[in-house]
């Protein structure tokens, strides 16, 4: 009962520090504001690394958030709870003239004059939905390999009350001492299904959904942009890499950017929870991701890494 009244006063604490974007939504009424310039969308399944991305563009100085993560613009129109608890899933259809006012004013606000950008790992679901509002948008999408990506899932799920993102409707029975009605991180569609799942296959749907939902987007959205990043190739070759991403994009690769990429390994994100160390998974959930490798390795296919079957 006690962690149960910290978490509600923890979350109603962060939603009144985190809500002044939303004065954006009675201004909406009376003050227009078209679609943000060249915004840029850093993409890609939670854990994958695009916190550590996200601040390495940012280190360039051209590129100013609304918040850290964008839920106060996604959400103010679309919480689940809304839609029957089905999903972080958006599409185009559902862009409304209002949301499309309040989004556009917000970021105008908020964003401080510099070019837009936005890392919400559940916009992995919404890119078509992005695309619809954000007209010339272009989109980063960071992949990473399944087992690291699985293991470092199911660390966030551990770390309660720290990911944590949504209160059920119907608990999760599968979880052991995780059981309940707390969900971390993005809401998968057909998340009824794994109510009595463990963690690694949770943890499983939450990667093959949100590639595969970022696969099926770019190939429908004829034109637009892309930039693909390669979490292994940007933490083995950090200067190069972000060199070449700058560029694609556009910004200046200044002499603060290059000096964070080359201690980019030692730099900690807001979100990391241990240091970053190659295979780590192998010593803290080797056999929980070698017992889901089979439903991940057509969605690592697709993201073009050769076969590697986790084993214990």
């Amino acid at each position: 009962m006690k962690s149960t009244k910290l978490y509600g006063l923890r979350r109603r604490v962060w939603r009144v520090r985190r809500s002044f974007p939303r004065i954006a939504r009675p201004l909406s009424r009376v003050v227009s504001a078209g679609p943000p310039s060249d915004p840029v969308f850093v993409i890609g399944c939670p854990r994958s690394g695009t916190s550590i991305l996200l601040d390495a563009l940012r280190a360039g100085g051209e590129l100013s958030l609304v918040q850290s993560e964008g839920h106060i613009l996604w959400d103010e129109f679309h919480h689940p709870r809304d839609r029957g608890w089905d999903s972080d899933a958006l599409r185009a259809p559902d862009v409304t003239d209002r949301e499309r006012g309040y989004v556009h004013l917000a970021v105008r606000l908020f964003a401080r004059g510099g070019r837009f950008v936005d890392k919400t790992p559940a916009n992995c679901l919404r890119v078509d939905y992005l695309a619809e509002l954000f007209p010339g948008a272009t989109f980063v999408f960071l992949r990473r390999r399944s087992a690291d990506n699985v293991s470092s899932l199911m660390e966030a799920w551990r770390a309660r009350p720290r990911f944590v993102r949504y209160q059920l409707p119907e608990p999760l029975n599968g979880l052991g001492e995780l059981s309940g009605d707390r969900w971390s991180l993005v809401l998968v569609p057909g998340w009824r299904d794994l109510r009595e799942a463990p963690l690694e296959e949770i943890c499983a749907r939450q990667y093959v959904a949100c590639n595969n939902a970022v696969l099926e987007d770019r190939a429908a959205l004829a034109g637009s942009s892309w930039v693909d990043v390669r979490y292994e190739t940007l933490v083995a070759e950090p200067v190069d890499e972000l060199r070449r991403v700058y560029d694609v994009l556009g910004l200046a690769f200044t002499e603060h950017a290059e000096q964070f990429a080359r201690v980019l390994v030692e730099n900690r994100s807001r979100t990391t929870l241990t240091s970053p160390r190659a295979e780590k998974w192998r010593d803290r959930n080797a056999g929980a991701v070698a017992r889901v490798a089979s439903q991940l390795a057509e969605t690592e296919r697709l993201l073009g890494y050769t076969a590697e079957r986790p084993t214990t």
